[in-house]
């Protein structure tokens, strides 16, 4: 058997848990399997544990595993079974194979032994099932849960008592093996456990291999009198479609009892009317299985399939679009088997484009959008994450487009909602509110049709302008985030830690969208910097990194944009987003601003309004930057700025406006000290990039007059005209290492020359922390930025005021180094982010 009793029960807070373990403790001389099953048994029933862990043997426990199950635990106090995510360990510890499942999920279950890992039980319900079943060795962990399920369902607990952790705590180890039978013999295990599982429900359902081992297909029973079929065709001209949809299901269906109803939204080619016609004409010869329904007006998908289902006189409903084809004759016996269970509202097939790729197979709530289907375009027989494109399962939704719902269902679940969802998503809504009802949405790969994708709406059936196409497709985006985003964001089927950006069930690269939504030790803050240099850095991105360092956070900094699904998964308590201000930025803030509970921060630290004239950005800006900008700061709370001239400029933009000045982040500069070395000739340099060309002919004379007295040291920028007489020029460097390489430049003095205008006097005193930081001293221009009570030497943009305040400067070493000094205290003392973190938090929080 692969688990017997380790003596060893840990406790972690409330949770107190006897483990058993794959590692064989010899009781009795070579016991057979039955007597180790029998005593593992009695030492679990003897335990005093409240909880009971199944684990192999050379298996790993994640360090906070206990600690997660405790938390999940008390969240949930209904749980009497609890299972979580695991990969897989290496013999050199390398982690792979992450399996990140989705929430109890039956049918996948009856496909795939998927629980695994790491399960525990409770110990009352451990003894209400008698234990572990001896008959089941090798596959006791499925049987216990196959049994734990019917149980919970007998004593009414239902599935609300079966918990899943969604985090990766197991570690399996690859290549073990917990058990002394053979890879047949464990198959076979598993085949009567799921087989006893059925007979045990009283259910006449055959359990055969699945497409891979260790799966499992379930055929289920059909009763003799097979119900009727409403077969609903919704089309408009596209004849070749349409006959190649109804003679395939007329030529590739073995189930008797159908009908087929054609619903016509004013069909206009000649072929197409002629061929209705004939139908119609035909209809008392046909006994009624083929119809029309005339359904005029503008395409509305809802309305036709809804007043085909008013004449419909099936039991069930099959929901096909036109660009569909049977490719199998026992399709339909397929679908109905899930169909007639009392359990189930939906059933959904599998749909391959007319290339063979995968068009559907199933779909997952809040993927690139509402909706989308995972696996598409991948070739038919691939298996998908741990089977997931082969094997039978519940989700939360499958498409419209070959969709059996029971009549009853439909009829009390509102049909398609033709107001919301004339065209989308109202396939999604449909399944929501079936779900929502307490039935099951099933999907079954080995019902296969043909489908084009979307063909109804690419020619022929919505001859609206495309303009008004977007619009509708844009208001039915609108309309399921209002009615369903806390369903989309977390659907069951899937996994908060796979990405929403990808339907390849890919883990997620933005670990902010798999937090937690019930652990916030801290205010949750996403930000969205402008760009990973200077002004995202020093305005965002150190600043975020600097409150999650001190633990006052719960933050992350990201440049994509998050869908709602997305931030409804996260839950910021604040969006901070920097110069956003193209129009797919924009159009992001319009939906947070609809769906989103956050509190909306908008950033800026430039004049952006009123570039300088020798800008080289001035080319390259919006013309229309004024109304972007006030649109995109309109749909914030509040506005967040570096300095007063920015927020008197920008006073009207927004209600609020709050000024946070920029600071240094010690980790990154509190360590750096330049050697000061002793030397003949002074070092002066200055630092910046392109957009200070116009600052920098303010010194061009002053450069070239005092070449031969000091050394010119420039980095990041040097006009052609100035590099022969600067003594080095050092190019830009990567951001992470300008702090060192500024520091590694070791100058006597440093300048800040800043051109009056409009633009500089709105800029921050930044230049000054750098220099600062680094104890050099500093001559700059006497403009606002560099005004206040920094031990600096102030000059009027005049040559003779330049070059006299160099020339003093450098002729007095050791007052140039005291005035750095200075300079370096002031600093240190007022200008170091770690020490203002409240003022950060304050403006970024509500």
């Amino acid at each position: 058997m692969p688990h017997t009793t380790l003596p060893v029960q840990p406790t972690t807070d409330s949770l107190n848990v006897q483990w058993l373990s794959g590692q064989l403790l010899q009781i009795a001389p070579q016991p057979d399997s039955e007597q180790l099953i029998s005593m593992g048994n009695r030492e679990l029933r003897s335990a005093e544990a409240q909880w009971l862990g199944l684990i192999d043997a050379g298996d790993q426990l994640a360090p906070d595993a206990l600690f997660r199950i405790a938390h999940a635990v008390r969240e949930h106090p209904q749980w009497q079974i609890v299972y979580t995510d695991e990969d897989q360990i290496t013999a050199d510890g390398q982690h792979t194979n992450p399996h990140c499942k989705p929430d109890f999920n039956l049918d996948y279950l009856r496909s795939l032994p998927y629980v695994g890992g790491l399960l525990l039980i409770r110990r009352d319900l451990f003894e209400a099932l008698g234990g572990f079943d001896p008959q089941a060795e090798g596959a006791e962990d499925y049987d216990l849960m196959l049994r734990a399920w019917e149980h919970l369902q007998r004593t009414g607990a239902g599935e609300a008592a079966v918990g899943h952790v969604p985090e990766v705590l197991y570690h399996r180890l690859q290549g073990s093996g917990h058990t002394q039978k053979s890879v047949p013999e464990i198959l076979q295990a598993g085949h009567s456990a799921l087989q006893r599982h059925f007979e045990r429900l009283g259910i006449a359902a055959q359990v055969q291999p699945g497409p891979f081992p260790p799966s499992f297909r379930v055929r289920w029973p059909l009763p003799e009198a097979r119900p009727l079929v409403s077969i609903l065709v919704p089309t408009r001209d596209q004849l070749p479609l349409l006959q190649r949809c109804v003679e395939s299901v007329i030529e590739k269906t073995k189930y008797p009892a159908y009908e087929i109803l054609i619903i016509d939204n004013d069909s206009q080619t000649i072929d197409a009317r002629n061929y209705l016609a004939a139908i119609e004409a035909k209809e008392a010869e046909l006994g009624g299985r083929l119809r029309v329904v005339r359904q005029p007006g503008p395409f509305n998908f809802s309305a036709m399939n809804n007043a085909a289902a008013r004449a419909a006189r099936g039991e069930y409903l099959l929901l096909l679009n036109n660009d569909t084809a049977a490719l199998h004759d026992d399709w339909l016996d397929e679908m109905m088997g899930h169909a007639v269970r009392p359990d189930v509202g939906i059933v959904g097939a599998k749909l391959l484009y007319p290339d063979g790729k995968i068009q559907h197979a199933g779909v997952i709530l809040g993927l690139r959008g509402p909706a989308e289907h995972p696996f598409i375009g991948r070739p038919p027989e691939d298996r998908g994450y741990f089977g997931r494109a082969q094997l039978t399962q519940d989700l939360s939704a499958v498409t419209g487009a070959c969709l059996l719902v029971r009549k009853s269902v439909y009829e009390q679940a509102g049909g398609l909602d033709e107001q919301a969802f004339k065209v989308s998503y109202n396939d999604i809504d449909l399944c929501l509110k079936v779900r929502e009802a307490g039935l099951r949405i099933v999907f079954t790969p080995y019902a296969l049709l043909l489908h084009e994708g979307s063909a109804s709406q690419k020619s022929g059936t919505e001859t609206q302008p495309d303009n008004a196409k977007l619009k509708r497709f844009a208001a039915e985006k609108d309309a399921m985030y209002a009615k369903w985003l806390p369903q989309l964001a977390f659907d069951p089927a899937y996994n908060r830690h796979l990405s929403l950006a990808s339907t390849d069930f890919l883990l997620d690269d933005q670990p902010c969208l798999s937090w937690d939504p019930d652990w916030r030790p801290r205010p949750r803050v996403l930000v969205h910097s402008a760009d990973r240099e200077g002004c995202g850095e020093y305005r965002i991105i150190a600043p975020m990194r600097a409150l999650n360092r001190a633990g006052l956070t719960q933050g992350w900094e990201t440049m994509r944009l998050f869908e709602p699904a997305e931030m409804e998964r996260m839950q910021p308590d604040s969006l901070v987003v920097q110069r956003q201000m193209e129009w797919p930025q924009i159009e992001a803030l319009e939906r947070h601003a609809r769906t989103s509970k956050a509190f909306r921060v908008f950033e800026i630290d430039d004049l952006i309004t009123n570039l300088p004239h020798k800008s080289v950005h001035k080319s390259t800006i919006h013309k229309d930057i004024a109304k972007r900008f006030r649109k995109a700061a309109g749909l914030c709370n509040r506005l967040v700025v570096a300095t007063e001239p920015l927020a008197k400029a920008y006073a009207h933009f927004t209600d609020e406006v709050v000024v946070q000045p920029n600071y240094l982040e010690a980790a990154r500069w509190g360590h750096l000290q330049p050697e000061r070395a002793d030397r003949s000739k002074p070092r002066v340099g200055w630092a910046g990039g392109v957009g200070h060309t116009g600052d920098l002919e303010l010194i061009a004379d002053l450069v070239r007059d005092t070449a031969s007295e000091v050394d010119w040291v420039f980095f990041g920028l040097c006009p052609e005209a100035l590099k022969p007489l600067v003594k080095e020029f050092h190019p830009g460097v990567p951001l992470d290492q300008y702090a060192a390489k500024l520091a590694a430049l070791d100058l006597d003095l440093a300048v800040a020359p800043l051109e009056d205008n409009a633009f500089n006097e709105a800029k921050s005193h930044l230049r000054l922390l750098e220099y600062g930081i680094l104890g050099y001293p500093v001559i700059c221009s006497d403009l606002t930025p560099y005004q206040g009570d920094f031990p600096v030497t102030r000059v009027a943009n005049r040559y003779r005021d330049w070059t006299r305040a160099l020339r003093e400067a450098v002729s007095d070493r050791a007052a140039l180094r005291a005035q750095g000094d200075a300079l370096r205290a002031k600093v240190l003392a007022d200008w170091m982010m770690e020490d203002h973190l409240d003022t950060w938090l304050k403006a970024w929080l509500r």
